[in-house]
């Protein structure tokens, strides 16, 4: 992994502001649960501030929760935290392409939600 390196790390919402405020990262890793400030307060305002920013969600909580919002929200990527370390190397990698990452429990989610859509009257 020698093309991965960590810059920096922060301890809540308020210091990750800060890191993608200095510009110091390529992809920023987000996640949902963290002290003074959630991930998705922070992850909008980072949004709000630099849209191109690649922002990975780690979270504990299942995808089906959070995952179609977070991408809705500007989220580049969706993981959750017991997802092998190749999978989250991945990820970043995709990311730095300035690609979307999406899992396979993601892609699922969404092809559900594509069965359950209404297109010229029909349903799917």
């Amino acid at each position: 992994m020698e093309d991965i390196e960590s810059v920096a790390e922060a301890a809540s919402g308020r210091e990750a502001l800060d890191i993608a405020r200095q510009q110091i990262c390529d992809v920023l890793l987000l996640d949902i649960a963290m002290p003074d400030q959630s991930g998705i307060d922070t992850l909008r305002t980072i949004k709000l501030r630099q849209p191109e920013l690649p922002i990975l969600i780690l979270s504990a909580y299942p995808a089906q929760q959070y995952a179609l919002n977070l991408f809705k929200m500007g989220a580049n990527g969706y993981l959750n935290k017991e997802c092998e370390i190749d999978e989250l190397v991945k990820a970043v990698r995709t990311l730095s392409r300035g690609r979307r990452y999406v899992s396979e429990t993601v892609g699922e989610i969404l092809a559900q939600g594509f069965r359950s859509c209404r297109c010229d009257g029909a349903t799917y």
